[in-house]
C-alpha cells in the first residue's frame, strides 16, 4: 500500500501520472520546522545520486514520469537530465522557499518569481525544450481564489502547477483549467546512504529514515499504477525554449568596509565533513559584514585526527584572509580561543562556532555593541532569543547552571556558556584560563565581571548541530561547572 504521507499516493482516478520529485534528502517536509534554509548550501548534496537510482528502476519497468527537478540539477548533472529527457521523461521545475509560497510576504514574492525564471531558463538550456511544469515543495493551503503566483506562471510560459495542497487529492493543476491526479515519489527515499541528520527531534528523523525501508517496492507499485508524465495526460505537446530570463544588473563590486578590524576565530575538533562547506561560509560572512567589519578568519584545529587540518591546508590555500593554526594535541575550546586571540593583532575578535550552531550572520548586531561593552554574548536564554531542537534536558541543565552564576554573581547575564562572542581583545587576551575546555567560556565571562568589566547580551537562536557529534562530554562538563560555581563563591576566581 503506498504512503500518502510520503508521496502523496492519488487514488480516486484509475489513470493517474506518475510524478518524481528530485529535491534533496534534506528537504523532506517532516524537517521544513527542524533545517533552517540557511544550513541547506551547507548539507551534502545527493540529489542526482537519488535521481539515477529512481531512472534507472524506472527504466526496468518499462515506466515514463513527470522529474520535478532543482535547477542545480542543470549545473551539477545536466548529462543525467538528458538522459532523462531521452528516455521519454517530462522535466518540470521544482522550487523551494523558506516558507511555503501562500506564506510568502507580497515584498519578497517579485524576487523568488525571478528566480524562478533564471532556474527555468538553466533546465531548458540543458534539455532542449521547454518546461510545462512547475512544483514548489512545501505543501500550501487551499485557496478560496486563485494563488498568487498563477499568473507569474503563466507569464513565465508554465502550463501546470503541482505544488502539493493539504486538502484534496494530489493533482497537477492547469493554469488554464482542468486537473489530472497524480502519484507523487520523492526519489531520495531511493538513496539509503545520505547522511543521518542528528539535530532533529528523534521521532522526525526515524520517521524519515523509516521512508528509506521498502522504497523502491513502493515506486514500483506507483509505477504499476500511473500511466504517463503530467504533460501526455493535460494533453501537451513538445513546448518551445522560452525566452531567457531578463540580463541581471552589472554587479557591484564589493563594498569597501567601513567597519572596524574584525578577527573572527573558528575552533575546529574533527570537523572534517563540514569544512568545505565551513570555508565557504565565512567567505559569505565576509561579503555580508562588509558595511559594519573588515573581517579576517583565524582557524584553529584542535587536535584533529580525521583529516580536518589536511582539508583546511587545502581550501584555505588560495583564500585571502585566512589564517591557519594548528594545535597537534586537543587542548579545549577555549584554549582554541584563545590561541585564536594570541595569533591575530586585531582590536576586536569574534569567536563562533564550527557547527554554526548560531547564524554567523548575527555578528552584524553583535559588533555595534562592543562599543559599549567588552563583551558581547549571544543568548538564547534572552527573552527575544530561542532554541531549535535542543534536548529538554540539555536546556534544562545550561539555564540551571546559568541562573547559579547569576545569584552567586549577582548578574543579570542570562547566558554564560555561549562560545559565540565578541569580545575587545585587550580586555580579556591577558585574563588566567584555568579550564581550557567548554568551561572556559564562563571562567571568562566571570573573570570580565569580577573585575569590572561589562558584557552585554544578545538574543540568538541556538540550534542543535545538524552533522556529526558535540565533542561536549555532558557529565564531565556539567561536574566541572559545579566545581567552578564553587570557587566563584569563595571568590577565588578573580
Amino acid at each position: 500500500m503506498l504512503r500518502g504521507d510520503r508521496y502523496n499516493a492519488a487514488v480516486s482516478s484509475p489513470d493517474p501520472a506518475l510524478v518524481v520529485d528530485a529535491s534533496e534528502w534534506f528537504l523532506d517536509e517532516a524537517w521544513r520546522e527542524h533545517v533552517s534554509p540557511r544550513h541547506w548550501r551547507r548539507l551534502p548534496q545527493r540529489a542526482e545520486v537519488a535521481l539515477r537510482r529512481a531512472l534507472e528502476q524506472l527504466a526496468a519497468a518499462g515506466q515514463r514520469a513527470t522529474i520535478l527537478a532543482p535547477a542545480q540539477l542543470a549545473l551539477r548533472a545536466p548529462e543525467l537530465l538528458v538522459e532523462a529527457v531521452d528516455a521519454g521523461h517530462e522535466i518540470a521545475l521544482s522550487v523551494r522557499s523558506p516558507q511555503p509560497l501562500d506564506q510568502l510576504a507580497p515584498p519578497d514574492r517579485a524576487g523568488f518569481v525571478a528566480a524562478w525564471h533564471e532556474e527555468r531558463a538553466a533546465l531548458e538550456a540543458v534539455v532542449g525544450r521547454g518546461l510545462h511544469g512547475f512544483a514548489a515543495g512545501w505543501t500550501v493551503q487551499q485557496a478560496s481564489g486563485e494563488p498568487w503566483w498563477w499568473s507569474a506562471l503563466r507569464e513565465l510560459g508554465f502550463a501546470y502547477d503541482a505544488t502539493p495542497i493539504a486538502s484534496g487529492e494530489p493533482a497537477a493543476r492547469g493554469l488554464d483549467g482542468g486537473a489530472l491526479p497524480i502519484v507523487r515519489f520523492s526519489a531520495w527515499r531511493l538513496d539509503a546512504d545520505q547522511p543521518r541528520l542528528m539535530g532533529v527531534p528523534a521521532e522526525v528523523r526515524a520517521d524519515h529514515e523509516a521512508a528509506l525501508h521498502d522504497a523502491a517496492d513502493e515506486l514500483a507499485a506507483a509505477a504499476g499504477r500511473a500511466v504517463a508524465p503530467v504533460a501526455d495526460g493535460l494533453g501537451l505537446g513538445v513546448a518551445p525554449v522560452g525566452p531567457p530570463p531578463p540580463a541581471a544588473p552589472a554587479r557591484e563590486p564589493a563594498p569597501t568596509s567601513k567597519g572596524p578590524r574584525l578577527a573572527v576565530i573558528v575552533p575546529l575538533k574533527d570537523e572534517a565533513e563540514s569544512v568545505p562547506s565551513l570555508l565557504v561560509e565565512l567567505e559569505l560572512l565576509s561579503r555580508a559584514l562588509a558595511d559594519v567589519a573588515d573581517c579576517e578568519f583565524v582557524v584553529v584545529d584542535d587536535g584533529s585526527e580525521d583529516g580536518t587540518w589536511e582539508l583546511l591546508e587545502r581550501g584555505a590555500r588560495n583564500r585571502q584572509r585566512f589564517r591557519l593554526v594548528h594545535h597537534h594535541v586537543n587542548r579545549g575550546v577555549a584554549a582554541a580561543i584563545r590561541t585564536g586571540m594570541q595569533a591575530t593583532d586585531a582590536d576586536l575578535v569574534a569567536s563562533i562556532d564550527g557547527d554554526l550552531s548560531y547564524d554567523p550572520m548575527e555578528l552584524r548586531h553583535m559588533v555595534p555593541m562592543i562599543e559599549e561593552a567588552d563583551v558581547v554574548t549571544s543568548s538564547p536564554y534572552h527573552p527575544d532569543g530561542d532554541v531549535k531542537n535542543v534536548p529538554g534536558w540539555r536546556l534544562f541543565l545550561s539555564r540551571t547552571l546559568s541562573r547559579c552564576y547569576q545569584l552567586l554573581l549577582g548578574s543579570r547575564l542570562r547566558t554564560w556558556t555561549s562560545c559565540f562572542r565578541v569580545y575587545r581583545r585587550n580586555a580579556v587576551l591577558h585574563l588566567p584560563l584555568d579550564n581550557p575546555g567548554f568551561l572556559g567560556t564562563a571562567e571568562l565571562a566571570v573573570r570580565v565581571l569580577r573585575r569590572g568589566g561589562t558584557i552585554a547580551e544578545h538574543p540568538c537562536t541556538l540550534e542543535a548541530r545538524l552533522l556529526g557529534f558535540s565533542k561536549m562530554r555532558v557529565l564531565r562538563v556539567v561536574l566541572g561547572h559545579v566545581r567552578l560555581l564553587a570557587l566563584v563563591a569563595l571568590r577565588a576566581v578573580r
